[in-house]
């Protein structure tokens, strides 16, 4: 619990503002690619999706909803597309990119799979090389 309550504190340093419903479902769905991409199951990572996702609900101010899991036929590729530039505001494109990389490192371990996810993603929501480093050093300080 410890790690979420930090992970929190660094998300809301990232995105001020209370988050849109919408935004919290889009990086959800986003935070589920990433835990998906490698093709293994972690027991910890998949505790801290849903975690982080009601830390994303109680952002978004619905703290009583139930953290979704999500389904489509879209190859991952094309669903990244989409749902990366449906994010249309600068933080929230940043919490997205942040609690990817959190998650992409819950099992202590980048495997290329997901470096390779959050450089197309890092690139979909237009943040530069040096502003991902610094939201790195946002989640590291947490």
């Amino acid at each position: 619990m410890a790690r979420l309550d930090q992970l929190k504190g660094a998300f809301e340093v990232i995105h001020l503002l209370p988050l849109t419903r919408e935004d919290a479902d889009t990086i959800i769905e986003l935070a589920q690619i990433v835990v998906d991409v490698d093709g293994t199951e972690n027991k910890d990572e998949i505790e801290l999706f849903f975690g982080i996702g009601k830390v994303l609900y109680q952002l978004a101010d619905v703290s009583d909803e139930s953290v979704p899991t999500f389904a489509t036929d879209q190859e991952d590729d094309e669903r990244l597309f989409e749902l990366a530039t449906s994010l249309k505001s600068t933080p929230a494109r940043e919490l997205a990119f942040a609690v990817v990389r959190a998650l992409a490192e819950a099992d202590l371990e980048i495997v290329e799979a997901e470096d390779t996810f959050m450089a197309r993603l890092r690139k979909l929501l237009s943040i530069s090389p040096e502003r991902a480093e610094e939201l790195d050093t946002v989640l590291r300080s947490a």
